[in-house]
C-alpha cells in the first residue's frame, strides 16, 4: 500500500504551478543574464556564439535559441581536448571548483562550490514520492560520474537521510536495507529488481522499500507495475545528464516528465537542429540556468516528445513523454554510455579482428552486452576472446560477452553498435 501523503503536493508550489506568462517571464530573466554572464566569463560559449554571427542581445528569450547551432555531446571531448579542460565553458576559476566529474570520452564536468543544488534533485526526488525521514539506500556510482553526489544532495535538502551504497554487493544492499528499515531507494531500476529476487529467493521476504527514485535505464511500464503492485515501492524516474543535471522528472501521474523551469527544452531536428512542434519525435535540446557550466543549446543525442497538455497534478510546465532512443550510435548500457569510438578501441587491441558489431540486447530487465568478432585467417579464437573482454571491461568498465563468428555473419556497413532492446 502506497502512504497518501507520497501522492500529493509540491516542493515548491508558486514555481510549478505558475502561469504561462509568468513562466516565460522567469525564463526569459535567467537566459539573459546567463547569456551575458557566459559571454564575459566563458571565452568557448564566446567563440561559439560569435561563430554563429550572433551577439548576447541576439538569445534573449527562448525562442531566440533557434538562431545558435545545437552544440552536440559528442562534440565535447574534442572540444575539452583543444582548449582543456572544460572547452573554454567553465565560468570559475579551478580554485572555486567543488567538484570535477568525468563521463565517458573523456568529458570533464565542472561544479562550483557555491552551487547549492544544480541538478535540482530535491525537486525531482519530492514529486516522486520522497518525503522527510526517509532513510535511502543510494546505489548510483560515488566516484567519477555526478549522479549519486547531486541526487545525495537533493535528498539532504528535502530532509532524508543518505546511505551511500553505491552499485553492486547485493547480499550487502540487502542487509543494510533491512538492518536500517530503510524506506527508499535511488538507482538503476534493473538493480532494484535484483535487490527485490535476491530478498525473496534468500527467504527474507519484501524489503521495506517505499519509494524508489531510478534513472540511468529505460522503465518499461512492466517493471514499474512490478515494483508497484507486488512490491508496493512507489516509482518515478526523472531525466538528466551529467553536462546538464535534471532537467524533467515524472510526478504521481507517471504520465511523462516535467520540465524544470531552470531549463528551456526543444524537441529538435537531429539532422538540422530545427525546433519541432509539440507531439513530433525529435532529439532532446537543453538550456540550464548553471552559471558555473553554461551549457546553451546542447544536444543530448536522445529522442523524445515534448507535450504542452495539462496534467491533473497541478504543475502547469510541458512534459516530455518518455525516452524514445538515441539519436546516433552512442548507447546506454547498464547506465553507462558506450561510444563507437570506445568499440574502436576496444577491438584495436586485436589485430585478428576483420570485422565487428556491439549488440545490445535484454535478458529479462537486465541489459546483455555482446561484442561480435569475426576473425582473420590464423586468428586464435581463444586468445582473442580472453583479450576483448578485458578491453571492454577496461575501456567500456562495463563486463560483457564476446562471440566469435563465421566471416561473413555481419554485413558490410552495419552499425558498430546495434541496439536490438524493445521496450513495453
Amino acid at each position: 500500500m502506497i502512504r497518501a501523503d507520497r501522492l500529493k503536493g509540491y516542493h515548491d508550489r508558486r514555481r510549478e504551478t505558475m502561469g504561462l506568462r509568468a513562466r516565460q517571464r522567469y525564463q526569459e530573466t535567467w537566459l539573459r543574464a546567463l547569456v551575458a554572464h557566459a559571454w564575459r566569463r566563458a571565452p568557448g560559449f564566446r567563440r561559439r556564439v560569435a561563430t554563429a554571427g550572433l551577439r548576447p542581445a541576439d538569445l534573449r528569450t527562448p525562442g531566440d535559441l533557434a538562431r545558435l547551432p545545437v552544440m552536440e555531446k559528442a562534440a565535447m571531448p574534442e572540444l575539452q581536448r583543444a582548449d582543456p579542460p572544460f572547452g573554454g565553458f567553465s565560468t570559475v576559476r579551478p580554485a572555486d571548483l567543488h567538484w570535477i566529474f568525468v563521463s565517458p570520452g573523456p568529458i570533464y564536468e565542472p561544479f562550483a562550490r557555491r552551487d547549492g543544488s544544480p541538478w535540482h534533485a530535491e525537486v525531482a526526488c519530492f514529486a516522486g514520492g520522497f518525503r522527510p525521514g526517509d532513510t535511502v539506500v543510494n546505489t548510483f556510482l560515488y566516484h567519477l560520474t555526478p549522479a549519486a553526489h547531486l541526487i545525495d544532495r537533493g535528498l539532504a535538502r528535502l530532509g532524508c537521510t543518505v546511505v551511500p551504497t553505491g552499485p553492486g554487493n547485493t547480499d550487502i544492499q540487502v542487509k543494510t536495507i533491512l538492518d536500517l528499515r530503510a524506506t527508499g531507494y535511488v538507482g538503476t531500476p534493473s538493480f532494484l529488481m535484483t535487490l527485490l529476487q535476491h530478498a525473496l529467493a534468500k527467504g527474507l521476504g519484501r524489503l521495506p522499500l517505499e519509494v524508489a527514485q531510478v534513472g540511468a535505464e529505460a522503465l518499461p511500464h512492466s517493471l514499474r507495475r512490478a515494483f508497484e503492485e507486488q512490491h508496493g515501492i512507489l516509482t518515478r524516474q526523472s531525466f538528466g545528464t551529467a553536462d546538464l543535471g535534471i532537467v524533467a522528472y515524472e510526478c504521481r501521474e507517471a504520465d511523462g516528465m516535467h520540465v524544470l523551469d531552470d531549463a528551456i527544452l526543444e524537441i529538435c531536428d537531429p539532422h538540422t537542429g530545427a525546433a519541432l512542434p509539440a507531439g513530433e519525435t525529435g532529439e532532446i535540446v537543453c538550456t540550464v540556468n548553471h552559471r558555473a557550466y553554461p551549457m546553451v543549446r546542447f544536444g543530448t543525442g536522445d529522442l523524445s516528445v515534448r507535450t504542452e497538455a495539462p496534467c491533473p497534478c497541478g504543475r502547469t510546465s510541458a512534459r516530455m513523454l518518455g525516452w524514445r532512443g538515441r539519436a546516433d550510435e552512442v548507447t546506454k548500457v547498464r547506465g553507462m554510455f558506450i561510444h563507437p569510438r570506445q568499440a574502436d578501441e576496444v577491438v584495436g587491441r586485436c589485430p585478428a579482428v576483420t570485422r565487428y558489431q556491439v549488440v545490445v540486447t535484454r535478458d529479462g530487465h537486465q541489459d546483455v552486452l555482446t561484442l561480435q568478432a569475426e576473425l582473420g585467417q590464423g586468428g586464435e579464437a581463444t586468445t582473442v576472446v580472453l583479450a576483448l573482454v578485458d578491453a571492454m571491461r577496461e575501456v567500456m568498465k562495463l563486463r560483457g560477452e564476446v562471440r566469435v563468428v563465421p566471416p561473413g555473419t555481419i554485413p558490410e556497413g552495419a552499425k558498430k553498435i546495434e541496439d536490438r532492446r524493445t521496450w513495453e
